[in-house]
């Protein structure tokens, strides 16, 4: 049954250390928009295996799409701290080393010697906490409180000025194995800065039989900045809003957000945003107000979903955390005090979709139509109607599973399963019945058919889109 809700996709992210049968029930008692997997070294097994265990049980509908991430092992991580947290303050002075009991802190890492630089920026966990090495020797780094806060156990350290830009060398063998997998929707490739190294590593993905979706991180400037040579290659971003901050002047990152999301739908890919959203309910029942914030401008700005920080899964709150996310979404949207961020634009039409995509959205504008249907054979012609923001429903059917279930991603866009699609002549009054059937629409309603050269549907390829009233 088809229903209007939510618009925005809240993805509920999880550490493969956290996956197990306890996992699969809490999922399966959940209303689960998507699930994100992010493995540590040497663990893509467990979560292929994870899924196999959800999909087969049921715990996952097969409606939800799962994205997993290529690349998310940490250059150096805390171990030794305490659950509870250690406090310091500004002009605190603390000790790291990679030798255990050397130290004030154990480092776990295999890049101390190229790890730190004195007097350059060290950040903990999502910049909870910030330090400026004063002194530096091969068995130990001592460190200056610069902005002060809790240090805990397994928190990650990140190093901006020395971090090298991500190559395909970097990605480890084992990632592979989600691009092969029939349970993996999406995978997340780290920052690639470079267009010739992302698109050896789309060429590797897409000569598979199957092959998902491909989203890229955008996790420095310098990925920013090339984006227009990166979006073609991909079907989307994942927008790492902690990242960014950690590596540029934090008050530029959300208008950077904003343009990215902008250019997101100029170009008809996917954008969800991520800031480690929640990450302070791994501890606490409440989270912060700016986490909260960062949910309700991704909405403002028009983003496709919002990527909880997988750290809400270590903690007691993992479902709060979830339900909260989705009450800020729903309330966001259906705010009467506030327009929406994004920006209207005309396209450039330069292709048979945009032409055909863009006279719909007019069409539906214009006659205030109740949804848009499209044929869509891989949801590349919903992208493109999502891709103007409309506030008119997109019911996208298709005869593929993968592309119905990849499209709940969308912003907006409700997919619809047909096991065959009849010829042209016969295709209209079929959605005619499916609407007044399994839809909210009823008799009298208009709506915008869309159909972008479909070659299934006819014995020639077909471009059109008309107005229907329901009857």
């Amino acid at each position: 049954m088809l229903k209007q809700g939510r618009r925005t996709t809240v993805v509920w992210s999880f550490e493969s250390s956290c996956l197990g049968p306890d996992l699969i029930e809490t999922i399966r008692s959940q209303d689960v928009d998507a699930i994100r997997l992010s493995p540590e070294a040497g663990k893509m097994t467990h979560c292929l295996e994870f899924l196999e265990s959800a999909k087969s049980s049921g715990a996952l509908s097969e409606r939800t799409p799962v994205l997993v991430d290529l690349y998310s092992q940490p250059r150096a991580i805390i171990k030794g701290g305490s659950d509870a947290g250690i406090e310091y303050k500004f002009g605190d002075r603390l000790t790291f080393s990679p030798i255990d009991g050397e130290g004030d802190f154990f480092i776990q890492t295999n890049e101390w010697d190229t790890l730190f630089n004195e007097g350059r920026s060290v950040y903990l966990g999502t910049g909870d906490v910030a330090l400026k090495p004063v002194s530096i020797s091969k068995r130990k780094v001592e460190l200056e409180v610069v902005q002060g806060g809790r240090i805990f156990d397994e928190m990650e350290i990140h190093v901006p000025s020395t971090k090298t830009p991500v190559k395909f060398e970097d990605l480890p063998e084992d990632s592979w194995l989600a691009t092969k997998s029939s349970n993996v929707d999406c995978v997340i490739l780290p920052s690639f800065e470079n267009a010739e190294d992302l698109k050896h590593v789309i060429k590797l993905i897409e000569d598979q039989e199957h092959h998902p979706w491909v989203l890229l991180k955008v996790g420095s400037m310098a990925t920013y900045e090339s984006l227009e040579s990166l979006l073609p290659l991909v079907q989307g971003v994942v927008i790492s809003r902690v990242e960014l901050s950690m590596g540029m002047d934090p008050a530029k990152v959300p208008m950077l957000t904003k343009e990215a999301i902008g250019k997101c739908n100029r170009y008809a890919k996917l954008s969800l945003v991520a800031s480690e959203m929640l990450g302070s309910m791994r501890h606490n029942a409440t989270p912060t107000r700016a986490e909260v914030s960062d949910i309700g401008n991704a909405v403002f700005d028009g983003a496709d979903g919002v990527v909880l920080s997988e750290d809400l899964a270590h903690g007691p709150h993992g479902v709060r955390g979830l339900e909260l996310a989705k009450k800020t979404v729903w309330d966001v949207e259906n705010s009467d005090e506030e327009p929406l961020n994004w920006q209207k634009y005309t396209p450039k039409v330069e292709e048979e979709i945009e032409a055909v995509t863009y006279a719909a959205y007019r069409a539906a504008y214009r006659n205030d139509a109740k949804a848009i249907v499209c044929i869509t054979k891989m949801g590349n012609t919903a992208l493109h109607l999502a891709s103007f923001d409309i506030e008119t429903p997109i019911i996208a059917v298709s005869l593929s599973k993968e592309a119905v279930r990849r499209l709940e991603l969308v912003r907006g866009v409700e997919g619809v399963f047909l096991d065959e699609l009849p010829p042209i002549d016969e295709v209209l009054p079929l959605i005619n019945n499916m609407l007044l059937r399994d839809s909210w629409l009823k008799e009298g309603d208009k709506y915008v058919f869309v159909s972008v050269s479909i070659s299934s549907l006819s014995r020639e390829d077909s471009n059109l889109f008309t107005i229907q009233t329901l009857d």
